[in-house]
């Protein structure tokens, strides 16, 4: 993972979705509970997961983004 600084101005990590999660499973549970794919811009947990965007995040859950 690299290191950024994200919109919020924290610290956090970019990688591609798949690197952050273990599984697809994990992917999906996190993403009905709050809601990741939409604030991804997919209209699914499976688009999302396909797509597999480079996205980055921090402690601040709404640093959880497509990055840039």
């Amino acid at each position: 993972m690299k290191r950024v600084t994200c919109k919020s101005g924290l610290s956090g990590w970019k990688c591609r979705l798949q690197k952050n999660y273990s599984s697809f499973g994990e992917f999906k549970s996190y993403s009905e509970m709050y809601g990741l794919h939409v604030r991804l811009g997919f209209s699914s947990a499976e688009k999302a997961w396909k797509a597999n965007p480079i996205v980055e995040g921090s402690t601040d859950p709404k640093d959880f983004r497509v990055s840039d």
